[in-house]
């Protein structure tokens, strides 16, 4: 009996929390520390009827998705409210879900940036690899996530190349930057940058390209920031932070941290802080010293508007380019059926089996009680022959590259349809960080 493969696209949901729906002061209790991450995923999966499962944390979201056959929406709000310690009565404005085809469309946008702080900012795609990177490799996905997440990649692709999406600001670290050199005035401010993360090597870089003198770089371990030589930045440790308030201009703080590193700042001089991290790594107290500016991630808003605004003609041709691809992900995915390859492999072993029988039975004037244990016999050696081809296949289902070796077996055995070379079914690997 052919195995029922989980391929419904009516299968799919995402349960989350973004920067539209919530704000910092709530959006921050909902991260997930990268190091737990797959602790959690397969705690959701083994308490709930999820075959596959992929999570995206980010400072300006937390997205669940999720592959099951029964809507696990309510138990996932429960999980993500437990897990930030609030009610679910609480922050249910703030919790959108989507489901089937909304749920593909929105990661699809999602890797184009089209639903991001930064429109067509190009961090969020790198997350969505490492996002889809740790499902893969704690055999945490499936045919479903790994068709949908494979083709996100490609659509970004398309999007970055037919478009201008990628044009002025590409990411928060950008966008405060010139936040920070409009108000402020950055050329030879002297900059203190907290953290090693990505998004704070692309902090120092727009800083420094403003004309700041990137001078200190915080770490928790000081010997490990490799990029400070970049800038010749003095590399220290967290507890000397303090002891440089009156010597730095601008703090950029992009470390994670469950409480704030900076409480108090007592100073005379004027100060301008950027808090970039989710959960805020700045007290908001800071303020009541009246020399301090300080900005966190919402505070960006109107910069985010403008750039919303300078990009609406790219906009509007990436959600087309979305939605026809949207269509062909769909035709795809019903073409690339796994039970219907095992069926088609059947069927043609079994019609050639049959075609050599009656030649056979036609040449040798055999009885029919001989033919009928010949047939009885081929038809046994045939099923012990396709065993093994048919169990790999239904094995591809885990696999990232599934798709393509189970349309080589067609080919090889001249079952497929399509004519296209096979890399055109899918996109590069999600780890090549030039798609």
């Amino acid at each position: 009996m052919t195995q029922n493969f989980d391929l419904n696209i009516d299968n799919v949901y995402i349960v989350g929390i973004n920067w539209q729906t919530a704000p910092l002061k709530i959006r921050e209790s909902f991260v997930f520390e990268n190091a737990f991450i797959q602790e959690h995923s397969k705690n959701i999966k083994e308490a709930f009827d999820i075959s596959e499962i992929m999570i995206l944390s980010t400072c300006n979201r937390t997205e669940i998705t999720v592959v099951s056959k029964h809507d696990p929406r309510d138990f996932l709000i429960k999980y993500l409210s437990d897990y930030a310690k609030y009610d679910p009565q609480q922050i249910q404005q703030c919790i959108y879900t989507k489901k089937s085809i909304d749920a593909v469309h929105h990661i699809f946008e999602l890797s184009c940036g089209l639903d991001s702080q930064v429109i067509g900012e190009t961090q969020i795609l790198s997350q969505l690899k490492d996002a889809y990177r740790t499902t893969v490799v704690y055999n945490l996905s499936g045919a479903i996530l790994n068709r949908i997440m494979r083709k996100a990649f490609t659509v970004a692709k398309i999007v970055r190349s037919q478009t201008n999406i990628q044009k002025g600001h590409l990411s928060i670290a950008s966008l405060s930057a010139s936040t920070a050199d409009e108000l402020f005035g950055l050329k030879d401010k002297k900059v203190l940058i907290i953290g090693s993360g990505d998004m704070a090597r692309l902090s120092a870089k727009y800083f420094f390209d403003k004309g700041a003198n990137i001078s200190y770089i915080a770490n928790r371990r000081s010997e490990t920031v490799d990029f400070a030589d970049n800038f010749g930045a003095k590399i220290i440790g967290l507890d000397d932070i303090n002891s440089l308030f009156k010597d730095v201009d601008v703090i950029v703080s992009c470390i994670y941290t469950p409480n704030p590193i900076i409480n108090k700042i007592d100073i005379n001089k004027k100060l301008f802080l950027i808090d970039l991290s989710v959960p805020s790594s700045i007290s908001p107290l800071v303020k009541q010293n009246t020399n301090i500016i300080l900005f966190s991630i919402d505070d960006l808003k109107n910069a985010s508007e403008a750039n919303f605004l300078s990009k609406r003609s790219s906009i509007e041709i990436s959600k087309k380019i979305i939605k026809e691809q949207l269509n062909i992900f769909l035709q795809e995915n019903e073409a690339l059926d796994y039970n219907k390859t095992i069926d088609s492999l059947r069927q043609y072993a079994d019609l050639i089996r049959k075609i050599e029988l009656k030649k056979f039975q036609k040449k040798y004037k055999i009885d029919e009680e001989l033919i009928n244990a010949i047939d009885k016999l081929t038809r046994s050696i045939l099923n012990k022959t396709l065993h093994e081809p048919t169990s790999k296949i239904r094995q591809f289902i885990k696999e990232p590259e599934g798709d393509m070796y189970v349309e080589l077996i067609k080919r090889l055995f001249n079952v497929s349809i399509n004519k296209k070379p096979v890399n055109c079914f899918f996109s590069e690997n999600p780890d090549n960080e030039n798609n």
